[in-house]
């Protein structure tokens, strides 16, 4: 993972590898990053649909429902997710408005790299609620 180590993420990576290994700790993270989302919604604009579909394929992912997600695109989805939740990151979260600009940035890094397996899970996802 490269492109981790270029952006100053390549140290989030074995934290990343310990939630892919084990779903209840996952479960856990989700839940961290789902209060954390819903505490900052005004502040996270547009980033919010962002991390909505990071969620999502996530949780789908932790119940069993999704299986497709190639691994190396799951472990990039939770890498950003375990950076969101981190209270010191590239900019503290304590900092109002400005410690989610990096947390933006992260999700629009994970998306960039997982979006053809992203689409994928969209149109599953899409065929499953109708």
């Amino acid at each position: 993972m490269d492109e981790l180590d270029k952006k100053g993420l390549g140290v989030y990576e074995e934290k990343a590898k310990t939630y892919l290994k084990d779903k209840t700790k996952s479960l856990d993270l989700l839940n961290t990053a789902l209060r954390k989302a819903n505490t900052n919604r005004g502040a996270l604009g547009e980033t919010w649909e962002k991390f909505q579909l990071l969620f999502g394929v996530f949780k789908d992912w932790i119940n069993g429902n999704y299986k497709e997600m190639p691994t190396r695109s799951l472990l990039t989805i939770i890498l950003g997710i375990v950076y969101f939740v981190s209270p010191i990151d590239g900019i503290f979260d304590y900092i109002p408005f400005a410690g989610l600009v990096d947390d933006a940035a992260v999700a629009g890094f994970v998306i960039s790299q997982v979006g053809s397996d992203l689409e994928r899970y969209k149109l599953w996802k899409s065929r499953v609620e109708s």
